[in-house]
């Protein structure tokens, strides 16, 4: 029993001096969390979330209504000029086979009309008759005149004057054919070729839809989109595929008016997407929007961002985190944001020197929401207080805790 007694004194003995030593320790300290004064790099952030797209985009729709005899499906890669969708053109292959017909036997009708046969044959027949006119006005001139003379009768005369009259209306009868057919020459030619311009305006039209028949690609990439099944039938402007470039890729994201102003063209950026955790591509601001969009009453911004080449399989559609570094300075003393205590508009700093604190008024510059810069009043490599407490004054003693700790 006594043996039990002293082993009970004994211990109790131990936990008192366990508990005086620490009570010693702790006696008129402030436990607090020990930061450092560090020097480097201080980068000013802008972060959101974003997607990435295709730099490239097209949709491919119809130009020309028809069956869709052909499609690629979703997936496929494709090359510049390869086709992605075809619509029959039976219909139109036809319709350029007769318009080519009657053009050809439109240009026989004018290579016709330009010979004129017809009207070189009047010609010639007007030419023989101005002819006999001419022989026959010279006699009647001379039967005149011997009539005058007494040695003809005016039997005779007459007779002359009505071989007159009969051969001038022969000249006055073939005249007015050949103005006649001249006439109708003209109309038909000018009809003729008229006919012949309309076929050929109408050939280029057929040609033109013949080749909007077959839906290429713009440039390599992939088919995302698929939007109608072979042996639909289509109208002028639906959209019949997607293609994307499957190499080159932006990052889009939407920011609100107080961090537009932190950012301009070509500022570096980083990019994570959620499909490759903790790898990065990097890029450029490339473009941003000149006017905003109201989203959830919020005036927002879209920026687009250039991504560099990277080994990631990106894919058009994916979500991202996005970090903008709006501001950089190099080489600066810089403390972390929660060491610093605001007293009547100015800023301090609690440094720890052999366990007791100094309140030191500091100049601060560049700040992000983790660091800020120190102009002055502290020097690299110093220990200083991580959120100081309320109690916490100038020359107080403190003792360093790690922050997990509960004191």
């Amino acid at each position: 029993m006594k043996k039990w007694i002293m082993l009970s004194m004994i211990l109790l003995g131990i936990i008192g001096a366990i508990f005086f030593l620490t009570k010693g320790k702790h006696n008129g300290a402030l436990a607090v969390v020990r930061g450092e004064v560090t020097k480097g790099d201080l980068s000013l952030k802008v972060s959101a979330r974003g997607r990435i797209e295709a730099r490239d985009r097209f949709e491919l729709k119809a130009k020309i209504p028809g069956i869709i005899v052909s499609i690629m499906e979703e997936g496929t890669i494709v090359k510049e000029g390869c086709l992605v969708a075809e619509i029959d053109d039976k219909e139109l292959l036809a319709k350029k086979h007769q318009e080519e017909t009657n053009l050809v036997n439109y240009k026989n009708n004018l290579n016709r009309l330009n010979r004129g046969l017809d009207i070189k044959e009047l010609k010639d027949r007007v030419k023989e008759a101005e002819v006999l006119f001419e022989e026959a006005a010279r006699q009647f001139e001379v039967h005149k005149k011997l009539f005058e003379s007494k040695v003809i009768s005016m039997d005779e005369l007459k007779r002359m004057r009505a071989d007159y009259d009969k051969v001038k209306l022969q000249l006055e009868i073939v005249g007015t054919q050949l103005e006649e057919r001249l006439k109708a020459h003209t109309e038909e030619t000018e009809s003729v070729v008229s006919s012949i311009e309309a076929i050929e305006k109408n050939l280029i039209s057929i040609e033109q839809q013949i080749l909007w028949s077959k839906i290429t690609s713009p440039i390599m990439g992939m088919v995302t989109q698929k939007e109608i099944k072979e042996g639909s039938y289509v109208s002028p402007g639906q959209l019949l595929s997607v293609v994307v470039s499957d190499k080159e890729f932006v990052a889009k994201v939407n920011l609100d008016e107080v961090d537009i102003s932190k950012i301009s063209l070509n500022m570096p950026v980083s990019v994570i997407p959620d499909a490759f955790s903790g790898r990065m591509v990097s890029g450029r601001i490339e473009k941003i929007a000149p006017s905003p969009r109201l989203t959830e009453k919020i005036n927002t911004f879209e920026v687009t961002i250039q991504l560099k080449a990277t080994e990631l399989d990106l894919r058009s559609g994916m979500l991202c985190d996005v970090a903008i570094i709006s501001g950089l300075k190099k080489n600066v003393i810089k403390i972390p944001q929660e060491a610093v205590v605001n007293i009547e508009g100015k800023d301090y700093i609690f440094v720890i020197r052999n366990n007791i604190v100094s309140k030191n008024e500091v100049a601060l510059g560049f700040r992000n929401p983790n660091e800020v810069e120190v102009l002055s009043g502290i020097k690299q490599g110093e220990g200083i207080v991580l959120n100081p407490p309320l109690e916490l004054k100038d020359g107080a003693r403190v003792v360093i805790k790690e922050e997990k700790d509960d004191v």
